[in-house]
């Protein structure tokens, strides 16, 4: 299996962009380092052995409404 892409600074400074955070540049490495160790077991896992459970679906009719 391919070793998984890891996030770069300058993607990691993206998407805190696109989120709206302020993080200080001197923090950027900080932060990398957590969201790396974060994820690492999400990124080790293998969600085609998981089986798809479908969410269940309720529906509640409003009083009196009609076609």
């Amino acid at each position: 299996m391919d070793k998984p892409l890891e996030l770069t600074l300058e993607e990691l400074r993206d998407r805190i962009q696109a989120a709206g955070v302020t993080i200080p540049d001197h923090r950027l490495g900080m932060v990398h380092k957590l969201l790396h160790d974060a994820l690492v077991h999400v990124r080790a896992l293998d969600s085609r052995t998981i089986k798809t459970i479908e969410p269940a679906v309720t529906f509640t009719p409003a009083s009196g409404a009609g076609p």
